[in-house]
């Protein structure tokens, strides 16, 4: 099975932290570091559901620079400094 990595970072603010996907308009955010990953996290299991159930998941990955997904493909949300 292939997988495919899609970097994630976390900003902390004054306000608190927000997490998100490089290349996807997602962000999650919280008042910690955890929190913010939970929430993004969250956001991208709906938005791959949301894809999923309009059969364009592939097509929106391989234009946010992720190409090689097919429904076999196993993707991992990474977060890195």
């Amino acid at each position: 099975m292939a997988k495919v990595t899609l970097p994630a970072r976390v900003i902390q603010t004054e306000e608190g932290c927000t997490a998100s996907i490089e290349n996807l308009e997602l962000t999650g955010e919280g008042t910690t570091v955890d929190e913010a990953q939970a929430d993004l996290v969250e956001k991208f299991s709906s938005w791959i559901q949301t894809c999923e159930g309009q059969e364009t998941l592939e097509q929106d990955l391989e234009a946010a620079g992720y190409p090689g997904v097919d429904e076999e493909t196993e993707l991992e949300l990474v977060f890195g400094e």
